[in-house]
C-alpha cells in the first residue's frame, strides 16, 4: 500500500481510513432543519430579493446574535 500511496501522492493513513469504511466525525453543531432555515431566509429577503447567500447569511447571523441564539453556519447556505 505504501508504494501505491507514494505513486499517487496521498497519505497512507487517509487511504487506510477510507478502506476501513469509517465515516468521518462531523464537527460543530448540527445544521438547522431546512424548513425553519428557509422561513428565516424568506423573511430576510422579502424586501431585498437580489441579495446573495453571503449577505443573507450575514443578516441571519446578526439577527441570531442580537436574539442571543447561536448563528447558522455558512455551510447551511452553500450546501
Amino acid at each position: 500500500m505504501t508504494a501505491v500511496c507514494e505513486t499517487i501522492g496521498v497519505a497512507r493513513s487517509n487511504v487506510a481510513e477510507r478502506a476501513a469504511g469509517r465515516t468521518p466525525k462531523r464537527r460543530g453543531r448540527p445544521p438547522l432543519p431546512d424548513c425553519q432555515l428557509l422561513e428565516q431566509i424568506k423573511a430576510a429577503i422579502a424586501n431585498m430579493p437580489s441579495y446573495g447567500y453571503a449577505r443573507v447569511w450575514a443578516i441571519l447571523r446578526c439577527e441570531a446574535i442580537a436574539e442571543g441564539r447561536a448563528p447558522a453556519t455558512a455551510s447551511a447556505f452553500i450546501g
